[in-house]
Formats: structure tokens, C-alpha cells, sequence
């Protein structure tokens, strides 16, 4: 399957008329099955269009299972192997085991209620997660085979729940942080992720020692532009995470709205972040 390199090393993919991206750390262990999804390829129409994989928008049912059918078999995983959350934008982090398998695959009613970070050492379910604006992060652990995937908004950010997913992992399954190879995903980017005073000092608040390289265009109105992969970079080192295994894709959704939906751009789709041991 042929590629090309975005920065920070996410290999392109075009399949079946599906856009998507992975991981280069991630596909050289051989221990995973993961993906990024772009916004082409599916059924949906409107602010859908086409490729929306979240069944917790007012998307028709049928068109975002089709979706989903569609994504899973590019990557090969079975969609009823997906797990979901109600993303809420906070900190909780739920431990998947195989009693969960199938939550969220196919029904609203079945997701894992208000969870924004999902891990297991569990070999075939797919976690799963969705975005259109907010960081996607992934996590992998080849020593001791445990995964993991986040929600980053700019809430969860100043919450950490990156760096609270990388401790989840470490008491649950026993993570070296040194081992753990990390992904920052596609997400909007500095260049339009304008916020406003409030946002900014609860960006302060978390990040004291560093909150300047973080909010950039201070304005006189108080408003700034947030660097969302940044504030993930830096709590994942802070909690011993090596630099050198964290992947940013430095991609932003807002720019490239002709690849993957942007919720600023007024976008009503979400892509799929998804991640299983093989």
C-alpha cells in the first residue's frame, strides 16, 4: 500500500476510495492494527460528508454504520470489535476488557458513558475514539502489549489526560514510560485554534513554566492562539515519556478541510481514531 510522508511521520494511505493515516513507530512493531480516518469515502451527505464514523451525531444510523463497515474492512478489523465512549471533554480513563467488546459498534445506548481515554492489554478490541478539531493521542507499548487512545480538547489538555492515560497504563499493566511510543494526531493547529482569556489562564494554570510558548498573537482583547500539540508534547516528557518516541503529525483539520473535518470550519462530521493488538 503506497504512501507519502505527512510531517512527523503519519503515512498517508488511499484505499477503496478511503483516505486514512498511520503511525510509523506504531506499523514496525507489527503489534497493532490502527488508523486515522481522512473525511472521504462514505455515504453521508450535508455537513456529513462523507466519511462521518460517530454515532453520536444526528448523522443518520444506517449511513454511519455503512461508514464504519467501510473503514473497518480498509483496515481490516471487525467493526463489531469497536469500542466507544461519550466523549465529555474531562479526565476519566476507562480499563477495556473483553465484556466490553462491541460497546458503542452499533448503538448509541451502548457506549461507555462520559469516558474521553480508553486502555487495555486486551488482544482484539478496537478502541476508538472521535474528532474533529480536538488532539487525537495514541499510545503503544511494545514490551508489555498495552494500548491506549485519548481525547484532547482543550479541556482535557489543561486536565492532562495524556499524561493521566500514560499513568493509567503504568498502574494497570505495569508501563515503562521509557518504552511507550505516543502519537499526536491530527487536530487544529496553533495557526487557527484562536481562544479567549479564560481558556488562556487555565492554560497558565496547568503549563506555569512554560504557558508562553503555548499562546502565541496575544491580542489586546485578550484572545490568543493555542498550541494544542504542544501542551500534549509537553506533559507526555514531563511524566517521562523520551522525547524521541512521541510522533506529532502537525497536521492541521482546520487547513486541510478538503481531507478531514474541522468543527471551527463548521463541520458536522467526526473522523475515527482506532487502535487493536493484533
Amino acid at each position: 500500500m503506497g504512501g507519502r510522508k505527512l510531517p512527523g511521520y503519519f503515512q498517508r494511505h488511499f484505499k477503496e476510495g478511503i483516505e486514512y493515516y498511520t503511525i510509523s513507530s506504531f506499523e514496525e512493531t507489527g503489534l497493532v492494527i490502527h488508523g486515522f480516518s481522512g473525511k472521504s469515502g462514505g455515504v453521508s451527505g450535508g455537513t456529513y460528508n462523507s466519511l462521518n464514523l460517530s454515532i453520536l451525531t444526528e448523522d443518520k444510523l444506517e449511513n454511519v454504520l455503512e461508514n464504519r463497515r467501510r473503514f473497518a474492512r480498509v483496515l481490516g478489523i471487525d467493526p463489531a470489535s469497536i469500542v466507544g465512549a461519550h466523549q465529555v471533554h474531562r479526565d476519566t480513563i476507562y480499563q477495556v476488557t473483553l465484556k466490553d467488546k462491541g460497546r458503542g459498534a452499533f448503538a448509541p445506548e451502548t457506549v461507555i458513558p462520559a469516558t474521553d481515554a480508553l486502555i487495555t492489554n486486551e488482544r482484539g478490541l478496537a478502541l476508538t475514539a472521535f474528532f474533529a478539531d480536538c488532539v487525537p493521542v495514541f499510545f503503544l507499548d511494545p514490551v508489555k502489549k498495552t494500548i491506549a487512545l485519548a481525547h484532547a480538547g482543550w479541556k482535557g489538555t489543561v486536565a492532562k489526560i495524556a499524561a493521566k492515560t500514560v499513568k493509567a497504563l503504568a498502574e494497570a499493566y505495569g508501563t515503562d514510560t521509557k518504552d511507550l511510543l505516543v502519537a499526536i494526531g491530527p487536530s487544529i493547529g496553533p495557526c487557527h485554534y484562536e481562544v479567549d482569556l479564560p481558556v488562556i489562564e487555565k492554560v497558565k494554570d496547568a503549563f506555569p513554566e512554560n504557558w508562553e510558548s503555548l499562546i502565541t498573537g496575544l491580542q489586546g482583547d485578550g484572545h490568543g492562539q493555542l498550541n494544542l500539540w504542544l501542551a500534549n508534547f509537553y506533559q507526555l516528557v514531563d511524566i517521562g515519556v523520551v522525547p524521541e518516541n512521541i510522533t506529532l503529525a502537525e497536521v492541521c483539520t482546520y487547513c486541510h478541510q478538503d481531507k478531514l473535518f474541522s468543527h471551527r470550519a463548521g463541520m458536522a462530521g467526526r473522523q475515527a481514531a482506532i487502535i487493536m493488538l493484533k
